[in-house]
């Protein structure tokens, strides 16, 4: 291997020499076709994992395999394909601004790359999966209009299931207030447009485009969407200049004609250059309607130049009303005289005369230019009924959703049946819930039948009606706001809150988000009603949710219906909450088993639709086995889906329906098939996938369980073997996947619940593991708790609990993900530092009492010595004074031990003296304590003695707040004023300690003049008079969002940090943003200015220090060592750093603040690191601790200068008088502390 070269540019030349594509080597790989053309771009550094598929995929020799790992792990990525990522735009910027750069629900926008009537496109990266898509951004004129709300997401469904080589797929789509979006694929080769900037196409080339258009096309046309705005600019092109058809954002169902005429936005819909008659005129549209365009495209493309031209679009318009198609050779030469005909056929003004589809017309291009007098191998006439057109009719376990009406049959007695007891009268007529076992049908129904019909005007005036529909999942408000907000045009600042705002909260919403017109209301589809009762936690929640349903419904003012469907084991759990129940126990329609006549529909309605033929006794068959049993319409779909693909050309067989087991078989072995045909990876992959897809029942049927894909790529190591499992089981319709409705993020699901029913495999493991899955789903719950609440350990798990935890991970084979793993790790690391703290303690105590034994010990000691000494010298006294030096020896020894009384309670009281003058005296309090052992050598008067030489330092305490608050403090630049601050700003005075005034706030900050203090709270920053307390009213409020708020050294300038992950900084005076600090992942909640103002430090929760540039914004440092994302500050000369790092974060890390290499660290705390700062003149660095102390260490040496111990409970904030003098603390004791720190 040559490594003087780039490692990227050794892979692309290996892949050229192997002849594989960049798609075909990520597939061999197992990673995106994005990720690997970064990697040989040299903007990405391949994983370990990726590197030694590389290697395998590209022959590398063994001997040279780890070289080549090193290789590839060695490289720098050089650059960024994406700018940095802003906030979503605001619906008034939509259309009026380049949105490049900005994110959108997971997607971040990189240039704009096209402009259209209706809005523009951006090439644009999904993070997440590392793929390149584009996405269309919908002009709000047009997502706000009644009728496109209607029907945005029927037509989008439709789009989405063009599943075809040549038509461009939607991979998302979604509506909001004001704007719609579409994000399909990424082709970077430009359209036919650009293309024909220079010149006209040639005749073979033509061909080509032309023969993948006419597929695409005919595809299209066979499942009832018609194209409608058919030119160049919509054929888009990859780099081997393939055709692919784009642009279905106005399309239309064929088989609604009704909706076709019915607004005025219908009219018109195309480009005058290549509209046909009839658009023009708003006549019925058809699939010619594409053929006309198509032709006048193929002109085009032949010569150049459009048919006709015109000053003015009418101009254009009267020409493709009345000027037949002016011939070819006007405009070109040495074309085949034959496609004047081709082309005057398919551009006829009367739709009847066009070719009958694109197959014909492309028959007739082929004919007329020679082509199919060749005969060569590749060049065919083609038929529009050829085996490769049939688009599989059958379901399988999935839903039929309102994209597939068509296909929809049996159940139309039930659906007529529904739109009966919605037109019913009565209180309760707005509510009807859909009942029945798990696979009867009570989705498909609901979406395929209903829906439809309702739109058709099924009910009277129900045309005009918008619907939506939603799944509860576990948080059921957030799911509704946003099925809501995909209709809504003006809702509330917030929808969620004036949701959960009370039982009225949907009668309000409904009300805001509906246009003015009382004829239109609103149907609300609640799918898998059974969630409400599975997956909803709090009660509360739950009963709020159900409140608000039956307050809508009741009302007589309503213009919400709401229709669920609920699966018959849960009927009862409603009726525990009154009011819903008694919308229950009225309003319910059973989905009974299909009848042998429906069941027949079924089958032969789908199959004869598409052409397929059903061999003798298959039907009979099939009936036979299914029975009237509820339940086995997924099965049965199931089967049919099977035996399409196993079909003998357009024949369905009696022996393949044997070879797949017949309806009640064929489910559980196509699982068991896949499983089997994995290798021991992906087996156990498949376990691990299929337990997090499966909710337990507690006295009902598992069920289903939707997952989000990112937290089921964490449970292998081996991403591959599980990205294969999905892509397995997701082609044989076993798993669904879709896109959470609030965040857009990849979701997976199984299709249906009769899966988990009839594999075996399954079930075993769910038995297997029942308790394993319900401690898993309980680590997960509480590590969301955690992870939500800013990992406070707090969340953290304890005593039992923890050790519960601790050996059920030692046993089990449940696959944890890294949250969980994170929430275990520092749940162990607060019990091991809380153990460590206690026996810290221990010691102490036991050192302690080790000295006071050994003090008492050594007196005694003393005292047994002067004893013997007094009885010597009585040994010499003359007998006759034997009985007067009993007396007396008896009365000194009564007197030392009155005396020795007397100076205990001495020591006691002057030990209680030193104590209650701590806080005013703590010098006196020394004296005093040393007097107390003077007098008698008590455990007070020790203990007194102690704590006044700790607190000897304290100038003043000030009973600052209640305990348990956190909250910051600060000099006055002046000196005269203490600032703290949480839930509200207290000012103090320093030299007296009363109290100034008090305003809301929960961060305060003084300006540099000390004349203000500004506080953040929930409506922004309020900004204070200093010392009166009046508030300044500024023209424009700044918003407040994090946690810290700090003036520029200026004080023109004001900084806040963001939980979005984006710190800003405003105009002091007018509140105007000046700049946004973008590149954060996730929040940065603590920002400081540099003292010289140039600079701004970010601390953020994604785990990265980052140092900008204050005018511009420019990311100018990223410290990513484990553990800087927590706190910091700069040197008073801006030349230094400091952050807060390391295990638990009790170190500090010294970095250079222009190139920000590390310099030193300082170790001296035991506990977590709340706060540093710099002393004024940079050769200090004091630090709060959660050991409940404030340390000084020298910056320089690292050495500890002085400990601070004073507080009963974490020290949260320090701060430096501009003199350097004195030190003020916070803690979350409410104890405010000034410490002289000069003295020595």
């Amino acid at each position: 291997m040559n490594q003087e070269q780039s490692f990227g540019l050794y892979v692309r030349q290996r892949r050229r020499e192997m002849d594989l594509t960049q798609e075909e080597l990520a597939r061999r790989v197992g990673c995106a076709a994005i990720t690997l053309r970064k990697i040989e771009a040299d903007d990405l550094r391949a994983s370990v994992q990726i590197a030694e598929r590389l290697a395998m995929a590209l022959a590398i020799p063994l001997n040279e395999r780890a070289g080549f790992v090193r290789w590839a792990r060695s490289v720098k990525p050089v650059s960024s394909e994406l700018p940095p990522v802003t906030p979503p735009p605001a619906i008034e910027e939509i259309g009026r601004e380049d949105l490049t750069g900005r994110a959108i629900r997971g997607y971040a926008l990189a240039e704009r790359i096209g402009m259209g009537g209706m809005g523009s496109v951006y090439r644009a990266v999904q993070p997440n999966v590392e793929r390149e898509v584009a996405v269309k951004i919908i002009l709000p004129a047009f997502a706000n209009h009644p009728d496109f709300i209607r029907r945005f997401e029927a037509e989008a469904q439709l789009i989405a299931r063009l599943e075809h080589p040549h038509i461009v797929p939607l991979y998302d789509y979604w509506r909001e207030p004001g704007v719609a979006y579409l994000v399909m694929r990424l082709l970077r080769g430009g359209n036919i447009q650009n293309l024909l900037g220079q010149g006209p196409i040639s005749i073979e080339a033509t061909e080509k485009i032309l023969e993948q258009v006419c597929l695409a096309l005919n595809s299209a046309h066979r499942i009832g969407i018609i194209h409608r705005d058919l030119k160049p600019a919509n054929v888009l092109l990859d780099e081997d200049s393939n055709a692919y058809l784009a642009d279905f954002g106005i399309a239309k169902n064929l088989g609604n004609p009704d909706v076709e005429n019915q607004t005025s936005m219908d009219a018109m819909i195309g480009s005058p250059q290549y509209m046909s008659p009839e658009q023009i005129q708003s006549l019925s549209i058809r699939p010619q309607t594409d053929i006309y365009c198509l032709g006048v495209m193929l002109y085009e493309m032949l010569t150049g130049t459009v048919p006709f031209a015109g000053p003015t679009p009418f101009d254009l318009i009267q020409q493709h009303i009345n000027t037949p198609m002016p011939p070819l050779s006007a405009r070109r030469t040495g074309l085949p005289a034959a496609l004047d005909d081709v082309i005057s056929r398919a551009t006829a003004k009367n739709p009847e005369e066009r070719y009958a589809d694109a197959i014909s017309l492309l028959n007739g291009f082929r004919l007329a230019i020679g082509r199919i007098a060749d005969s060569h191998p590749g060049e065919i006439i083609y038929e529009e009924e050829t085996e490769v057109e049939i688009t599989n009719p059958f379901k399988g376990l999935r839903a039929f959703n309102e994209a597939d009406t068509d296909n929809f049959f049996g159940r139309e007695t039930l659906v007529q049946q529904l739109l009966a007891r919605l037109g019913e009268g009565g209180d309760l007529r707005r509510f009807l819930a859909v009942l029945g076992p798990s696979g009867s049908g009570k989705s498909s129904v609901v979406r395929a039948g209903l829906i439809p019909a309702l739109r058709s005007g099924g009910l009277p005036g129900s045309e005009n009606w918008f619907i939506v529909d939603m799944i509860p999942g576990k948080h059921p408000f957030e799911e509704l706001e946003a099925s809501l907000l995909r209709v809504a045009v003006n809702p509330p600042e917030s929808l969620l809150s004036q949701l959960k705002d009370g039982s009225r909260g949907l009668l309000r919403t409904v009300h805001r988000v509906l246009p003015a017109d009382d004829s239109v209301e609103l149907v609300l589809v609640i799918d898998q009603f059974e969630e409400v009762f599975t997956l909803v936690e709090d009660e509360a929640e739950r009963a709020l949710f159900l409140e608000n349903i039956a307050t809508a419904i009741l009302d007589e003012r309503s213009r919400l219906r709401v229709v669920i469907t609920l699966r018959a084991d849960f009927t009862d759990k409603p009726l525990r909450y009154v009011d819903f129940g008694e919308m229950m126990n009225q309003r319910f329609e059973f989905v009974l088993p299909l009848t042998a006549d429906e069941v027949e529909r079924t089958i032969a309605g789908p199959a004869q639709r598409v052409g397929l033929k059903l061999e003798k006794g298959l039907v009979s068959t099939i009936i036979r086995e299914a029975g009237n049993q509820p339940g086995t319409l997924p099965l049965l779909q199931f089967a049919l889906s099977e035996l399409f693909e196993k079909r003998e050309g357009r024949t369905l067989t009696n022996k393949a329906y044997r070879e797949i087991g017949g309806v009640l078989g064929a489910l559980g072995r196509s699982a068991e098939t896949i499983y089997e045909n994995l290798d021991g990876a992906g087996q156990s992959a498949a376990r691990q996938l299929f337990l997090r897809l499966v909710t337990l029942g507690e006295g009902t049927e598992d069920t289903r369980r939707r997952v989000l894909r990112e937290e089921l790529e964490q449970l292998t190591a081996n991403d591959a073997s599980l990205i294969a499992v999905i892509e397995a089981f997701g082609r044989a319709r076993l798993l669904t996947f879709d896109h959470d409705p609030i965040t857009r993020g990849a979701t997976v699901e199984v299709a249906h619940e009769a899966l988990i029913r009839e594999w075996t495999r399954l079930r075993d493991w769910l038995n297997e593991s029942r308790a394993d899955i319900r401690l898993q789903r309980q680590l997960a719950t509480a590590a969301n708790e955690w992870k939500n609440a800013g990992r406070d350990a707090s969340f953290l798990l304890v005593g039992t609990r923890l050790e519960q935890f601790e050996g059920w991970l030692a046993n089990t084979t449940i696959a944890l993900t890294q949250n969980d793993w994170m929430f275990l790790e520092a749940s162990t690391r607060e019990r091991d530092r809380i153990e460590s703290e206690e026996r810290l303690r221990q010691q102490r105590e036991l050192e302690a009492a080790q000295m006071l034994a050994e003090t008492e010990r050594k007196r005694a000691e003393e005292q047994t010595r002067s004893a013997g000494q007094l009885r010597k010298r009585a040994l010499y006294l003359s007998g006759a004074l034997v009985i007067a030096l009993f007396l007396g020896v008896a009365a000194i020894i009564f007197g030392r031990q009155a005396q020795a009384s007397n100076r205990e309670a001495t020591s006691r009281e002057l030990a209680a003296a030193a104590i209650l003058n701590l806080n005013t005296d703590p010098e006196l309090s020394v004296l005093l304590a040393l007097e107390a052992l003077d007098a008698s050598r008590t455990i007070e008067a020790e203990d007194a003695l102690h704590r006044a030489v700790q607190t000897s330092r304290i100038e003043m305490v000030i009973q600052a707040n209640e305990p348990g608050y956190p909250w910051n403090v600060e000099f006055s630049p002046e000196g005269n004023y203490i600032l703290a601050g949480v839930g509200s700003a207290k000012l103090f005075d320093a030299k007296t300690g009363e109290l100034v005034f008090e305003v809301p706030g929960y961060f305060s900050v003084f300006s540099p003049d000390g004349k203000t203090v500004a506080a953040g709270y929930d409506d922004g920053i309020h900004f204070w008079d200093v010392p009166t307390g009046e508030e300044i009213v500024t023209p424009g409020r700044i918003n407040y969002d994090g946690i810290t708020v700090e003036f520029s050294p200026d004080g023109k300038r004001f900084l806040t940090s963001a939980s979005d992950g984006v710190p800003v900084i405003w105009d002091t005076e007018t509140g105007q943003k000046l700049v946004e600090f973008v590149g954060h992942t996730a929040g940065a909640r603590f920002t400081y200015f540099s003292p010289d103002g140039t600079r701004v430090i970010s601390f953020g929760d994604d785990g990265t220090t980052r140092v900008w540039d204050s005018v511009t914004g420019k990311q100018m440092l990223v410290l990513t060592e484990p553990g800087v994302d927590g706190i910091g500050a700069f040197s008073p000369d801006s030349k230094l750093i400091a952050t807060t790092g390391g295990p638990d974060y009790k170190e500090i890390f010294i970095w250079d603040a222009e190139t920000g290499e590390k310099q030193s660290t300082i170790v001296g705390h035991t506990a977590w690191i709340n706060h540093i700062e710099f002393s004024p003149d940079g050769q200090w660095i004091a630090s709060a601790g959660s050991d409940r102390i404030a340390i000084i260490f020298d910056v320089a040496t690292g050495r500890e200068v002085v400990t601070l111990a004073g507080h009963t409970e974490p020290v949260i904030e320090v701060d430096f008088s501009l003199d350097g003098t004195k030190l003020a603390t916070s803690s979350t004791d409410g104890m405010l502390i000034v410490w002289n720190i000069i003295r020595r």
